[in-house]
């Protein structure tokens, strides 16, 4: 009797553990078909949020656009306030170039920042000098590097050491330095840099030449 309750015991215990395995299994199922079903509408939902960010992109770039054009403006006023509806079609006819340029990659908002400052410094060509004064003529280009030097490592140093996860900090500012010096944004090479006791011949001749230089990227 003994042996055959035992028998009893375990059938019963495997039994059960088919049972759990049975229910596990289910469970699994349903976790499975839940997961595919959350999994289909966050594509749906992806879909709708898609279409909200493609329309808000739309907004925000009339709205960048319309920016542009009134600047565009203000700085024609700003460098141009008596002049007549005849020069000002002229100067207009300048310009149609530079809208060309802004719209030529407007996805790219560092190319759109880029755009209008190039877009002003045409009307700036248009204006009284040309655009280049003797204010603007540098005797010392010098005594502005520290400053500048300071500016550009602060904003470049940053990308430099994501490009670079392997050098060293020093290493890293080694390249800075180096791109620095070939950099516009170095006071050294700018192109209204004139010797220091350059006479007033020299620096007139001097604006001459940098607003020839410039007209020739909007000819």
């Amino acid at each position: 009797m003994a042996k055959k309750g035992g028998e009893n015991s375990k059938k019963a215990a495997g039994q059960a553990r088919k049972a759990d395995n049975a229910n596990k299994k289910k469970q699994d199922q349903a976790a499975a078909a839940e997961a595919a079903e959350a999994a289909t509408w966050e594509d749906g939902s992806k879909k709708g949020n898609k279409k909200k960010e493609d329309a808000q992109f739309k907004k925000e770039e009339a709205a960048r656009k319309k920016a542009e054009r009134d600047a565009l403006l203000k700085a024609e006023e700003i460098a141009n306030p008596s002049k007549s509806r005849g020069a000002a079609k002229q100067a207009n006819k300048k310009t149609n170039k530079i809208d060309s340029f802004l719209d030529w990659n407007k996805d790219t908002p560092e190319l759109s920042a880029s755009g209008l400052d190039s877009a002003l410094e045409a009307l700036a060509l248009t204006g009284r000098d040309g655009g280049v004064q003797s204010k603007d003529i540098d005797r010392h280009p010098e005594r502005r590097v520290k400053a500048a030097f300071a500016a550009y490592e602060e904003k470049r140093l940053p990308e430099l050491r994501k490009e670079n996860p392997g050098l060293r900090l020093q290493q890293v500012k080694n390249i800075l330095f180096k791109e620095f010096q070939k950099s516009p944004e170095n006071p050294m090479n700018q192109d209204t840099n004139i010797d220091y006791n350059a006479s007033k011949d020299e620096i007139d001749a001097k604006k001459k030449d940098v607003r020839a230089q410039r007209e020739k990227k909007f000819a």
